[in-house]
């Protein structure tokens, strides 16, 4: 009888130890966009024995917003479960959260010469965050660039070389530019103002895909798993093109390859939507199918509303600074239309699932264990991927009018 109980025990230790906490991230998520004073950037928890309420676990409004200087955008790094936080213009500050430290912010000092600016943008090289120093009077075009790297404890500095930024890690929510030229397998980085020394990306292009003229890819994912590469000409035919919708169609769709590393193998993949937002979970691409009008000015994606709109109007919308600012508002402004589709595609697999919301301002804010968290307007679900192939039935998690809508990101831990 000990023996049954000792065993008992030990198993739900085991699954309390195991047991995760889910929390959610209220924030701007698009870095185009500036809020010259600042929204929330909250982290939110959530508990389901208590009645599903939303709380805020930690409000760092007030610290990013000490210094006065435009919020620019919080970008989510899964693989390495952190949080960038960007601040002001020229220059820019950032801040770091770690998803197993959600009570601490770090602030990120970065040590560049002097007659040098401090970086604008921030990236992550082999397990380490990398940054740019800027000098604008320099004499030398190898002289206007230093490249410094930086360990995630934030207490070692170290310099890089341009060649080390053939490994950059990508999300598909952070992009990367690259060169293509004729008939030539790689890819450069317009790191470096000097074109003859720019440094060539870490995968090379099969025959198939080499290009007769010069132009420019951007890669859009790159980890241990994949490398999802868009054409950024969309008048050119090869790696990507994006299609704008035909006469009364609603959206268009892109065409892109991706790279299996595991496989080595080269897959041509086709999305729903010109412009769709993607973003990597180890190997599961979640994306929201999306157009943009700024693709083909003969088609004007404002003119159509993403559906929904009547629930929309009914919902409180945080705008904080911008009590005018909604949804459909910097829909119009941006040319966007949303249909309310959000999918999956497993880069391993190969298989696609999608679902319609029929609610344009819906996105999928994590993937975890085969379990899928996603929002739509007010409400945040959940459902299971079964046998990699479909979803589960959702299960309501939350729902919260002041709240859930300016949530982006969820994470557990």
């Amino acid at each position: 009888m000990k023996k049954i109980f000792l065993l008992f025990a030990c198993f739900l230790f085991s699954v309390l130890l195991n047991a995760q906490s889910l929390y959610f991230v209220r924030a701007i998520a698009d870095p185009e966009y500036t809020f010259y004073e600042n929204p929330p950037v909250q982290i939110i928890s959530y508990n389901p024995k208590q009645d599903t309420v939303l709380q805020v676990y930690k409000d760092y409004t007030k610290i990013l917003n000490s210094k006065f200087k435009p919020f620019r955008s919080a970008i989510y790094y899964p693989k390495y479960e952190m949080f960038v936080f960007s601040i002001g213009s020229s220059p820019r500050e950032f801040f770091l959260l770690k998803t197993n430290q959600p009570d601490t912010l770090f602030e990120m000092r970065f040590h560049c010469p002097l007659n040098y600016d401090s970086p604008l943008d921030i990236n992550i090289i082999n397990g380490h965050l990398a940054y740019e120093c800027y000098n604008h009077n320099a004499s030398n075009k190898k002289d206007i660039f230093l490249f410094k790297g930086l360990n995630f404890s934030l207490d070692n500095y170290f310099n890089l070389n341009p060649i080390d930024y053939k490994d950059l890690y990508l999300t598909g929510e952070i992009k990367q530019r690259v060169e293509l030229r004729p008939n030539e397998k790689k890819m450069y980085l317009p790191i470096v103002a000097d074109i003859e020394n720019r440094p060539p990306f870490s995968i090379h292009l099969p025959e198939k895909y080499w290009v007769d003229k010069e132009t420019y890819a951007i890669v859009a994912i790159n980890d241990d798993f994949q490398t999802l590469i868009l054409l950024k000409n969309f008048q050119t035919l090869i790696l990507l093109k994006r299609y704008d919708p035909e006469k009364d169609k609603d959206y268009g769709h892109c065409q892109g390859v991706l790279y299996q590393k595991q496989k080595n193998k080269w897959i041509d993949l086709e999305l729903k939507g010109n412009s769709s937002h993607i973003m990597m979970y180890g190997t599961w691409l979640a994306g929201m199918v999306q157009d943009a009008s700024n693709w083909d000015a003969k088609y004007i994606a404002s003119k159509k509303i993403s559906p929904g709109k009547n629930d929309r109007d009914s919902v409180y919308f945080p705008g904080v600074s911008f009590p005018e600012w909604t949804f459909d508002s910097w829909m119009v402004d941006h040319g966007i239309y949303r249909p309310g589709i959000l999918f999956l595609f497993n880069t391993d697999t190969e298989k696609y699932i999608e679902w319609d919301t029929k609610q344009g301002d819906s996105e999928i804010l994590l993937v975890h264990n085969e379990i899928v968290y996603y929002r739509v307007l007010d409400k945040i679900f959940k459902a299971t991927i079964v046998k990699g192939e479909k979803l589960g039935k959702p299960k309501l998690v939350v729902r919260d009018s002041k709240i859930v809508p300016y949530i982006h990101w969820a994470f557990l831990r």
